[in-house]
């Protein structure tokens, strides 16, 4: 479903959405729908694809690569809402129990040993949250812009998690309440690395570890998940 299109949902922020498989991967009946379209889609070889798992700094990222497009001028960045500045392939809705949009460790892993084979700028959440200007210059050079150090402190301060926390244009607080209610849950949360401490108890991380480690114990690729 085109994002441009999500003025036709009629379902109450509170229900649940039905869900359904496509290609073995759970997914929203909406993006089930559509998927034909969705799998049909050709990119342009100047487009540029941010590929995200749900709730992964995507919001993010979207402001960081508008800012650093624009150069630094926010007044352009207020033009309209993150999800009208970048339309998704499908409109996302969140999750509702079962996980939607398949696999993390597929998702990471199957992005990190494509970046071999393409074009990929792949980042880690919790390298932008440590050096936020370093991996901010990294994206600004993938993309083919050179900015100044005052550009990129402009960008840097302005995509900060409390600037868009506040930000109308970023934290989805102009989506109808219909299709999400921030009063059930922010779009926006905290922001932080290393949260998972204050929800998982001792056996729940014990069995996340043992997962974790036996996912990806075919790779190379190494996660971390507090500083």
């Amino acid at each position: 479903m085109a994002l441009n299109k999500m003025e036709d949902l009629t379902f109450d922020g509170t229900e649940r959405v039905t869900v359904d498989y496509v290609k073995g991967i759970l997914q929203p009946t909406p993006t089930c729908d559509t998927w034909d379209q969705i799998w049909n889609f050709q990119a342009k070889p100047d487009d540029l694809l941010i590929s995200t798992y749900p709730k992964a700094g995507t919001t993010w990222t979207q402001e960081i690569v508008d800012l650093i497009q624009n150069e630094g001028d926010t007044d352009k960045s207020q033009r309209a809402p993150t999800h009208e500045r970048f339309p998704f392939i499908e409109w996302i809705i969140p999750s509702i129990g079962s996980v939607c949009w398949g696999s993390w460790y597929d998702h990471v892993k199957g992005w990190w040993e494509a970046k071999d084979q393409h074009r990929i700028l792949y980042l880690f959440y919790e390298d932008l949250k440590k050096n936020p200007k370093h991996e901010i210059q990294k994206i600004a050079e993938f993309i083919g812009k050179n900015l100044d150090d005052k550009i990129l402190d402009k960008i840097v301060h302005h995509t900060s998690f409390d600037v868009m926390k506040q930000n109308p244009m970023a934290n989805y607080s102009s989506v109808p309440t219909e299709i999400m209610n921030h009063s059930i849950s922010p779009f926006m949360r905290k922001g932080t690395v290393g949260d998972w401490k204050n929800h998982f108890t001792v056996a729940q991380n014990e069995r996340f570890d043992g997962d974790y480690k036996k996912k990806m114990a075919n790779t190379n690729l190494i996660c971390h998940f507090q500083f």
